[in-house]
């Protein structure tokens, strides 16, 4: 059963869903986040379409969502918190 934590990041509260650990290391991998060149911008949009399930306009629009609101800190930070919910860490 996959694993729900909400979090809140900058006044916004954002539901997470575990995905499996093979979908993550191949988003890992497809966007060479574990060597080669990287694609920052689409591993965080791919992240976020499968890992932020509320609200949903993240879950849909992944980082447009963000571009629209010209938010670059949110995105950061909830990028570390989906990272850290993956991983299991506190």
């Amino acid at each position: 059963m996959a694993r729900k934590k909400e979090v809140t990041v900058n006044g916004l509260k954002f539901i997470l869903q575990s995905i499996s650990p093979q979908s993550y290391m191949e988003i890992n991998d497809e966007y060479g986040m574990t060597g080669g060149r990287r694609n920052t911008a689409g591993y965080i949009d791919e992240l976020f379409k499968n890992v932020v399930i509320e609200p949903k306009e993240v879950n849909t629009q992944g980082m447009d969502y963000f571009n629209q609101n010209d938010d670059i800190d949110t995105t950061e930070k909830l990028l570390k918190e989906v990272e850290s919910f993956l991983r299991g860490r506190k």
